[in-house]
């Protein structure tokens, strides 16, 4: 093994934006479920579960072939809604089952009052319907028994799509400012020397003011992207005066909806020109083909984070989410494209939300703190 010192350029540091400037990120928190109140909120589908009656057929003739046929012929379904069962085989059902005991329940639906409600209430139990399959005789004289078969199917379906959903954390939809100067810090690398990242690419990054630090310890899709960056920095240069791309070691992370960390490879800041106090913050991360299908969640998170900003006007003034960089090398001829969409923040000046308060809408005042502090200009709760 061998050390190799990961250190952030003098240049770097001496910059205002490394001395004022921060990152967006959200935080990880525990699953709050006070919002959930129907099984539809945690993924549960609607639909029948089949549960087969005991068909009545002692035996058959190899010899009287009809005799089957005809009681194939009185085979049919029965749909019976699980509130129309009895009450008492359900609350045995639910109490043979420890996930469906009521202290169990409350924890995900923290607004059921009652095993009761669970079982009647349309939200959960009492809009769902089991389907009995049999012959005539055993379809229109269901016992207690085949109910409560038939109910602890159907409760073991409902536990597993529960399960599917259910988390213990999740990442905040909002974001938060954390300073630069104090995320991104020198470090030691420790590299095999058989490692193809132990090429730092000095000879393209160690001059170059752009890249944060002196080296890019990567592997071969992260140099890759550096190069081709490297490429296009004309094009950015005459919209965006200051520009800087910064590694990530695990420094920054974002978080889903299932509180799973993202560590973004690089993060990249650009000052717009004809915007003061304009900056856009952009995640990139560079995967290899083979990766596509693992890291599709990546994607997907930041899809839904899009998504979920479009409606908060307020907010979006201080941070837009839009840019979003995610490159496979094979695909490198699109960069523009890639370049233009998904995650973005916008840091705005403290006249601009001044002016904001005072000809928009002042009652939404409260909802906002703006804090000043030695430049930083950010929105916070």
């Amino acid at each position: 093994m061998e050390n190799k010192e990961l250190k952030l350029k003098n240049s770097f540091k001496e910059s205002d934006f490394y001395k004022k400037g921060v990152v967006f990120l959200n935080k990880k928190v525990e699953k709050n479920y006070i919002n959930v109140k129907s099984f539809s909120d945690l993924g549960v589908k609607k639909r029948n579960i089949l549960y087969t009656l005991s068909s009545g057929i002692g035996k058959v003739s190899g010899i009287f072939d009809f005799e089957l046929e005809q009681e194939m012929d009185k085979l049919g379904q029965k749909d019976v809604k699980s509130k129309d069962i009895p009450l008492h085989i359900l609350q045995y059902a639910l109490s043979s089952n420890p996930f469906f005991y009521f202290n169990s329940l409350e924890k995900y639906f923290p607004n059921l009052k009652s095993s009761t409600e669970f079982i009647t209430n349309d939200s959960f139990l009492g809009d769902l319907s089991i389907t009995f399959s049999g012959t005539t005789k055993p379809r229109n004289n269901i016992t207690n028994i085949d109910y409560l078969q038939a109910s602890k199917q159907l409760l073991a379906t409902i536990e597993s799509e529960l399960k599917d959903n259910i988390v213990v954390y999740e990442g905040t939809e909002k974001f938060y400012p954390q300073l630069i100067n104090q995320t991104f810090k020198d470090k030691i690398l420790r590299i095999s020397k058989s490692d193809e990242r132990i090429n730092g690419q000095e000879e393209l990054v160690q001059n170059k003011d752009w890249f944060a630090y002196n080296a890019n310890y990567g592997t071969p899709e992260e140099k890759e992207f550096v190069k081709l960056f490297a490429r296009k920095l004309e094009q950015l240069n005459q919209k965006y005066d200051k520009i800087y791309l910064i590694r990530n070691k695990r420094e920054v992370k974002i978080y889903d909806e299932k509180g799973q960390a993202f560590e973004p490879d690089f993060i990249l800041f650009t000052h717009q020109k004809a915007e003061q106090n304009l900056t856009y913050q952009v995640f990139i991360e560079p995967k290899g083909k083979h990766l596509i299908k693992e890291d599709q969640w990546k994607e997907n998170f930041l899809n839904k984070l899009r998504e979920k900003t479009r409606p908060l006007s307020l907010i979006v003034i201080f941070i837009k989410l839009l840019h979003y960089l995610f490159i496979i090398p094979q695909m490198k001829r699109n960069l523009k494209r890639y370049f233009s969409v998904l995650l973005s923040f916008y840091i705005r000046a403290n006249k601009k939300v001044e002016v904001y308060l005072k000809t928009k809408k002042p009652t939404l005042r409260s909802r906002i703190n703006v804090q000043q502090n030695s430049g930083i200009y950010s929105v916070m709760d």
